[in-house]
């Protein structure tokens, strides 16, 4: 039996070891078989050029420059701004932009519009709204544009983010530094207001929505009330992310959520 047995156990560390080289051959095989293609057909290039955007924190003020091959700096967009309040000031440094929200809850549970986050919490972004709506801005925060504000983040009106938001690629450079001489190259524009007794104080007068009375020049908003075919429920889907994310593009889903809750809930609507 003794015999036997030492004649099995050979045989047993043998296929183990084989079975353990077959394995490491195999692991080494599929690394082997994915390597980085650097001249992958797929790979998309951003053509956007190339800025650096400064942010003076003690004028509140952004200074957007274009940077040219030969490293030259040529300003070209100046926003009125207002970065972080006293005991919340927007850290000093240099930064790059990274992640980009269309909506971004914020830390007191208002939203940003536009957002792009360039330094971990702190984001560029609008000023605050209640909902994730283009009709709930929060019209005494946007009327402190110029002057120090926020709780950190850099606020903008919507034309002015969204101008960030969709001409500087991740991983564009932000310079915030503090300057109380100089606003930036091309100097602090002034900061326009929304009267308190205004019906369109909960819009952003600079917003292009098709909705937005500033825009349209209506003297009150009137809710849509014409026909499924009429009902533009694209734009009704790409206004509201929270709509689009749970109905998609569902033409009669989103029709629906408009006539049952929607127009109760003063979202904007329009037609085709």
């Amino acid at each position: 039996m003794k015999t036997h047995m030492k004649k099995i156990i050979p045989s047993i560390q043998k296929f183990i070891c084989l079975s353990i080289l077959l394995f490491l051959g195999a692991v080494n095989h599929v690394h082997a078989e994915e390597p980085v293609d650097t001249q992958a057909e797929n790979v998309i290039v951003d053509t956007r050029p190339d800025y650096v955007i400064y942010v003076n924190r003690a004028l509140n003020c952004v200074t957007v420059k274009q940077q040219g091959e030969d490293g030259s700096l040529t300003p070209i967009q100046s926003f009125v701004c207002s970065c972080g309040r006293e005991g919340h000031e927007t850290p000093e440094g240099t930064f790059q932009t990274s992640n980009y929200y269309e909506w971004r809850e914020m830390v007191d549970g208002t939203y940003g519009r536009y957002a792009v986050r360039f330094n971990g919490k702190i984001l560029f972004h609008s000023a605050p709204y209640l909902e994730p709506s283009p009709n709930t801005l929060e019209w005494e925060e946007y009327n402190k544009l110029g002057q120090s504000a926020s709780l950190g983040c850099v606020r903008l009106s919507v034309k002015d983010v969204k101008w960030i938001y969709d001409n500087c690629k991740p991983g564009t450079k932000v310079v915030v530094y503090s300057d109380t001489e100089t606003a930036g190259d091309l100097g602090k524009p002034s900061a326009a207001k929304i009267d308190a007794a205004s019906s369109f104080k909960n819009w952003d007068p600079t917003d292009t929505d098709a909705g937005n009375p500033w825009v349209t020049g209506a003297e009150e908003y009137v809710p849509f009330s014409g026909t499924i075919d009429e009902f533009d429920y694209m734009a009704y889907a790409d206004r509201y992310p929270d709509l689009r994310d749970a109905l998609g593009y569902d033409k009669e889903a989103l029709y629906e959520h408009y006539v049952n809750c929607g127009i109760n809930e003063g979202r904007i609507a329009v037609s085709y």
